[in-house]
C-alpha cells in the first residue's frame, strides 16, 4: 500500500527533527546487542538508547516512546 502525501510529509519533518548517530560493533558485540534487546522486549534502538539515557542520567523514559512509535 503506497504512502499518502500527508504520511510522507509527517516522515519528512519528522526525520528533520531527529539527529542520526551510527555504531559500527563487531558481529559478536553486534549479536549480543541484539540478544540483549530482544531479552528485554525491546527494538535495538530503543534498548541502545535506554542503555545510554541511563549512563549519561537522562532518564527520559517518554521518548523512548516516541522511539518504538517510529519504528
Amino acid at each position: 500500500m503506497p504512502l499518502t502525501d500527508a504520511q510522507i510529509k509527517a516522515r519528512v519533518n519528522y526525520n528533520r527533527r531527529q539527529d542520526n548517530i551510527m555504531i559500527r560493533p563487531s558481529k559478536d558485540e553486534g549479536t549480543r546487542i541484539r540478544q540483549a534487546a530482544a531479552d528485554a522486549g525491546m527494538s535495538v534502538q530503543a534498548f541502545i538508547l535506554d542503555t545510554l539515557r541511563a549512563r549519561i542520567g537522562t532518564g527520559d523514559e517518554e521518548a523512548t516512546n516516541q522511539d518504538e512509535s517510529c519504528e
